[in-house]
């Protein structure tokens, strides 16, 4: 009787890995078991969690539940599949918001590296927390490589791709250069990008062709002492530091400084960017002072700059999200064009801090 029990078990534990679907000649595979991209720590509660189980007892209710979201996420394989489904489990019933498209909110979206470049293939719409979607069929056998990211504001419980039997699936190698890690708020985040593969980290990640942490926290990237703890335990090639729209007034020198202080501490090496408040696209009509916020942060720079011996840089707002007003959802989020807009001017300044 136990010897049965065990070869169930054994079956079963075979079956979490590729189960074919008899009906439609498909076999599935767990995504967890190909490459993932945009996990920081090992150590989560779930796999599809952006911060370690120790974060729990730090931070604060509301970044422990953004946590769960898998924004900036992605599964890098390689298929000759001439078809390929998906089907994705949401941990969130809320599939979009009033300004924000599920797409974006708890849709998958598929890239292909076509000619050397990364080309938009096909989005998987959510329609329920359990979701099935053809991404493409009917297309050449031939062997091409895939990225799938995750999406922004929903988290996962499961998340499987589908192809034809026979045909091969296979994770693609881990890229040697380390991740660029953002951090900051609903923008980072992705707020409002049509699709996964549209938020800002996402569009740079494709530009330079480097591995991308995505912690941004919607409404809570106030850059507490506790998350600058967490951020410091991570080994990046760069950090990009977007968290002055969460931020008030009254705390931007305190935490900004201790986030230099915690990074450089661990990492003297690791190039910082410091990234302007973007402008809210109807002050115009206000004729206000400049941000106060970004007054303090420029002058943490200054005096802050000298100690990183090259290694601190600073992008101011000005064409973040361009001059013509139409860069966003509400005069804060960025739609794709402002996310566009966001990622060609912070793109080079990576480059030059890798040293590229």
């Amino acid at each position: 009787m136990i010897r049965i029990m065990l070869v169930i078990l054994f079956l079963s534990s075979v079956g979490t890995c590729a189960e074919k679907k008899e009906e439609d000649n498909i076999v599935w595979h767990e995504a967890a078991r190909l490459t993932i991209e945009g996990r920081g720590w090992d150590d989560t509660e779930t796999f599809y969690y952006r911060l370690p189980k120790s974060a729990k007892s730090m931070v604060r209710n509301e970044v422990w539940g953004l946590a769960s979201n898998t924004a900036g996420m992605m599964v890098r394989f390689a298929t000759d599949a001439s078809e390929l489904k998906v089907r994705w489990n949401l941990t969130g019933s809320m599939l979009a918001m009033n300004h924000f498209a599920a797409t974006g909110v708890s849709g998958v979206d598929l890239y292909v590296k076509y000619k050397g470049n990364w080309r938009w293939v096909a989005t998987g719409r959510p329609s329920a927390q359990e979701n099935e979607s053809t991404l493409f069929s009917g297309v050449p056998v031939e062997n091409r490589e895939f990225m799938l990211y995750l999406p922004l504001y929903n988290g996962l419980t499961k998340l499987e791709l589908g192809i034809p039997d026979g045909a091969k699936i296979e994770g693609s190698p881990v890229r040697k250069t380390r991740p660029v890690v953002f951090y900051g708020t609903s923008i980072t985040h992705g707020g409002c990008a049509s699709r996964p593969g549209m938020a800002y980290p996402a569009i740079i990640g494709r530009k330079l062709d480097v591995p991308t942490i995505n912690l941004g926290f919607s409404g809570n990237g106030k850059c507490e002492h506790e998350v600058a703890d967490l951020l410091a335990e991570l080994d990046p090639s760069v950090y990009v530091i977007d968290p002055l729209p969460n931020m008030t007034e009254d705390i931007v020198d305190d935490h900004i400084r201790y986030l230099l202080k915690a990074l450089h501490s661990a990492h003297p090496n690791t190039p910082v960017i410091l990234v302007e408040n973007v402008v809210y696209q109807y002050e115009f009509i206000h004729e206000g002072p400049r941000n106060p916020k970004n007054v303090i942060l420029e002058k943490i720079y200054k005096d802050s700059v000298k100690d990183w011996a090259g290694k601190l840089y600073y992008v101011k707002n000005t064409k973040l999200l361009g001059s013509d007003g139409e860069g966003t959802v509400d005069g804060v989020h960025p739609t794709d064009l402002g996310f566009v807009r966001m990622a060609d001017v912070i793109a080079p300044v990576i480059q030059k801090a890798m040293g590229r």
